[in-house]
């Protein structure tokens, strides 16, 4: 063999080497196998002491207007009724003024009672949406703290999720080491 021989075969088989190894696909990275947890979003925020404490202004400020609505309908059904037992011996003025009452006093209720539903689901926002706030960065801190990958809200449809998964009570810690409850 003569050396330009030598030579044509030695670049062949470099050639066909080459051509292999760039075929040969370089080995994937392996996922790690991910970690997830499982929140009850509404349980935390409202066993937070933030949570506590905002169900707490609810009550102290919501709660007399409702008992004095309660109170006003049972006073309307106590009309109601009178008017009902005594329709054989009223007059028809005293049943026009009776029913004519009821029907003002019902709209003022309807009424009172939308200001307050109204009134109630605005500060409940508001509180909430201050927890969810601090919420978010506590379970993002937590997450990576623990090496989480995922973490779902269980409110979420969850087909299943192991006990372990649920985190909600860690969570709850975090966030009231992170937020102490004012006083």
């Amino acid at each position: 063999m003569n050396r330009n021989s030598i030579l044509a075969v030695a670049l062949v088989l470099c050639a066909v080497a080459l051509t292999v190894r760039s075929q040969t696909a370089p080995p994937k990275p392996v996922a790690a196998a991910a970690k997830i947890a499982v929140v009850a979003m509404n349980d935390a925020m409202m066993n937070t002491l933030d949570g506590k404490a905002a169900a707490a202004e609810m009550q102290a400020k919501f709660e007399p207007e409702r008992t004095r609505l309660e109170k006003e309908n049972a006073a309307i059904q106590a009309l109601e009724d009178q008017l009902r037992k005594g329709a054989a011996t009223v007059s028809d003025e005293a049943r026009r003024k009776t029913g004519e009452e009821i029907a003002a006093r019902k709209k003022k209720l309807e009424r009172d009672a939308d200001d307050l539903n109204t009134n109630a689901e605005q500060l409940d926002n508001r509180l909430r949406q201050t927890i969810v706030t601090k919420m978010g960065s506590v379970i993002d801190a937590y997450a990576k703290k623990n090496g989480y990958t995922v973490v779902m809200d269980a409110s979420v449809p969850v087909l299943w999720a192991s006990e372990s998964a649920n985190v909600t009570a860690d969570v709850v810690k975090e966030y009231d080491l992170a937020h102490p409850a004012k006083k």
